[in-house]
Parts: C-alpha cells; sequence; structure tokens
C-alpha cells in the first residue's frame, strides 16, 4: 500500500483579519472590472480601497521580512 500523503507545512487557518482582508480585495476587484455601469463614486471608493489594501499588504510584508532577519541574528 502506498502513502499518498504529501508532505509539507501544515495548512494555517487564515483569521478573521485574514479573511475580512481577502473578501474585500476580492470584492473591489469585482467592482473595478464590472462590465455594468456603476454610480462614479462607487468605482472611486473601490479602487480607492484596492489601493489601501495594496499597501496594507506591502507593509505586512516588510514587517515580516524585518521579523524574519532579527530572529536570524
Amino acid at each position: 500500500m502506498k502513502n499518498t500523503k504529501t508532505v509539507g507545512l501544515p495548512e494555517e487557518k487564515p483569521t478573521l483579519y485574514d479573511r475580512i482582508k481577502e473578501t474585500l480585495a476580492v470584492a473591489s476587484q469585482l467592482v473595478i472590472a464590472s462590465p455594468v455601469k456603476l454610480p462614479p463614486k462607487v468605482v472611486v471608493v473601490a479602487r480607492y480601497l484596492a489601493l489601501a489594501l495594496g499597501v496594507l499588504e506591502a507593509v505586512e510584508s516588510g514587517l515580516r521580512k524585518e521579523g524574519g532577519a532579527d530572529e536570524d541574528e
């Protein structure tokens, strides 16, 4: 009998914060890419939301990299 289990890191359960962030990102992308004529204010808010989520992701990524460098020293 062959072992069919994959080897790797255990899956982390996403936190509520991660789920909200992902949902907002998907919602803003859907509004921006929507072929339906939406009010301009809705599209502008979706663009700013997408921009803010991108900046937040970049800051979090930078903090993770800095945190990893401190642990090695």
